[in-house]
């Protein structure tokens, strides 16, 4: 039985800007590092037990990126908010990629917006109406 959400991976195509990403823009806080002999692991918090764990792989393969409209493969990770302008304006402020500007839906009753990291990895952004609105 599943008792939540450990972690979510990403493979870094750059290191510094993926660091200034997820510490300097989305704010949040490096926890370790573990060096696995042929990649280095880099843990961030997301809340409570839940971790990004980013990961640069020491070979000189090149990047590689997903098309979002594929089917069958990963879409994004949704991060959730309770400052979706504020950081949309820190977003564009460092430059990240903006590929959805903070929207209204209704239906959802949230607002959203979709960022890219300097990985490729498409992020959801989320600011729900109350912490208590969580099922629709």
């Amino acid at each position: 039985m599943i008792t939540g959400l450990d972690h979510i991976t990403v493979n870094m195509a750059d290191r510094e800007a993926s660091f200034t990403f997820y510490e300097e823009v989305l704010g949040l806080e490096k926890m370790y590092d573990v060096d696995m002999g042929d990649h280095r692991l880099t843990y961030f918090c997301l809340n409570g037990s839940t971790r990004l764990e980013l990961i640069e792989y020491y070979n000189d393969k090149p990047a590689h990126t997903e098309p979002s409209d594929e089917k069958g493969i990963y879409r994004h990770m949704a991060l959730t908010t309770d400052g979706i302008e504020a950081l949309f304006k820190r977003c564009t402020t460092y430059g990240v990629n903006v590929l959805m500007e903070p929207v209204r839906v209704d239906k959802l009753k949230w607002t959203g917006m979709l960022i890219e990291d300097p990985n490729g990895v498409e992020i959801e952004i989320v600011q729900r109406e109350s912490a208590t609105n969580t099922d629709i």
